[in-house]
């Protein structure tokens, strides 16, 4: 059976919800941990690209850049962020490009 991206977008989805070591999830589901790392790996370079390593927030908070949204529908949500499949994370209002770049720091940390 090929197993792709769904399969093992599942499996790292639970992996993060549960918050357990990769290594004790794939030996609880009789998974190859190099293969969730390859998954892992190649989900995110789809999802972001390429990942630059940086060694502060400001350094990372200078790929964002101030947004307005114009005519923006009243019961929409303005900011909604994908932090992993089936992880959404909704906003009231626009967050400050620092704090974006603080979340994706944190975020490539828990990660690895």
């Amino acid at each position: 059976m090929n197993k792709g991206i769904e399969y093992w977008s599942g499996h790292l989805a639970a992996i993060a919800a549960e918050g357990i070591e990769t290594k004790a999830y794939a030996r609880r589901e009789s998974l190859s941990v190099s293969a969730l790392y390859y998954w892992r790996k190649r989900i995110k370079a789809q999802t972001h690209g390429p990942v630059r390593p940086t060694s502060t927030v400001n350094a990372i908070s200078s790929a964002f850049m101030p947004v307005q949204i114009k005519n923006a529908m009243a019961n929409a949500v303005p900011c909604s962020v994908v932090l992993a499949p089936g992880v959404r994370l909704e906003l009231a209002q626009l967050p400050a490009p620092e704090w974006l770049a603080a979340l994706g720091s944190a975020l490539n940390r828990q990660v690895r």
